[in-house]
């Protein structure tokens, strides 16, 4: 079997069909499809287990609520594919030939093969493009370049949902996802990354990755500043650490990516403790120097000409802008 498609399942009973269907619909049909309901109080259990007795590749697993990186873990303890690929139940696939294009790229193995997405915006039924391109990989290009490709063409994304990882990988490794932290895809993907020693990419969207208010990604608590604070400090000690290995010092630009991100959630967040984390942010605005990503390059020049409140300021202004 050449594909394990994972998908955690929570309160998603508007969205499930249209994600499921997407995969069931795929004119490649060598793959397993793994439901993970994760205690689920709506209808979303009975959906899945409906597919399963209509399609025999369908596997479900129901457990007690416990958080989308629990629901992750179980349905990897359940695959056999030889890739993985996780979808959000709230997400689908926009082409019925995807996997078939996917297999195209697995005749080498690569450990990680990366695609693109386009933004899905319930309020107004609107598919935006990707905003960027995958960079064209040579033969002779080393893995430290080519993830330094990805990182220059804005293209360097933790989304488990934006690739296929060699399950091979993730097991001889022992990479799984943190339960009970935010921002988790972060911290496993760079445990991918650093542990994987092949990747290529196929310059096409294969995910709508559909944009609700309310959600987690969209919305930041306290808890997804301390988490994410605790996964840039993390990785930036591992690979300062580790300076040597071209794969760490390429990695450390993705971490600046992480920083700007950080930055703009903060400029949103309006948590009674907000200036609690200024100090902390501070120190850390040394990732600004690792600029081969455009949007570090543009708040590193912000902050070397004048310091980080008003790279606040000029953050929360593009934001509106943009909006």
């Amino acid at each position: 079997m050449l594909f394990s498609i994972i998908i955690p399942v929570y309160k998603v009973e508007k969205y499930l069909h249209q994600c499921v269907d997407s995969v069931l619909c795929q004119s490649f049909r060598d793959f397993e499809l793994i439901l993970v309901d994760d205690g689920s109080p709506d209808s979303c259990p009975d959906i899945c287990d409906g597919y399963a007795k209509l399609d025999s590749r369908v596997k479900v697993i129901h457990q007690e609520n416990a958080g989308q990186a629990t629901a992750r873990n179980a349905g990897m303890k359940l695959a056999h594919g030889v890739y993985v690929l996780f979808i959000d139940s709230d997400d689908y696939i926009l082409d019925s030939d995807f996997l078939l294009k996917l297999a195209e790229q697995t005749h080498s193995l690569p450990d990680i093969i990366c695609y693109k997405f386009s933004k899905f915006y319930d309020n107004g039924n609107k598919l935006v493009p990707s905003s960027f391109c995958m960079p064209q990989f040579f033969d002779e290009d080393t893995y430290a370049i080519r993830l330094s490709k990805l990182i220059e063409a804005d293209a360097f994304y933790c989304a488990p949902w934006s690739k296929a990882i060699r399950l091979e990988l993730l097991i001889n490794n022992d990479i799984y996802f943190e339960d009970g932290l935010l921002s988790e895809d972060q911290d496993w993907y760079y445990k991918v990354v650093t542990k994987a020693q092949t990747i290529e990419n196929i310059d096409t969207a294969f995910i709508a990755y559909r944009q609700r208010a309310g959600s987690t990604s969209r919305t930041w608590s306290s808890k997804n500043m301390i988490d994410t604070l605790h996964i840039i400090s993390k990785w930036k000690g591992l690979m300062e650490a580790d300076g040597k290995n071209p794969i760490s010092s390429v990695l450390l630009n993705s971490l600046g990516k992480l920083y700007c991100n950080l930055l703009i959630g903060f400029c949103s967040y309006n948590g009674p403790d907000k200036n609690s984390y200024i100090k902390r942010l501070q120190q850390l605005a040394v990732l600004l120097q690792y600029d081969k990503n455009p949007r570090v390059r543009k708040m590193n020049f912000v902050y070397r000409l004048a310091g980080i409140r008003i790279l606040f300021l000029f953050i929360k202004l593009a934001v509106k802008i943009k909006a």
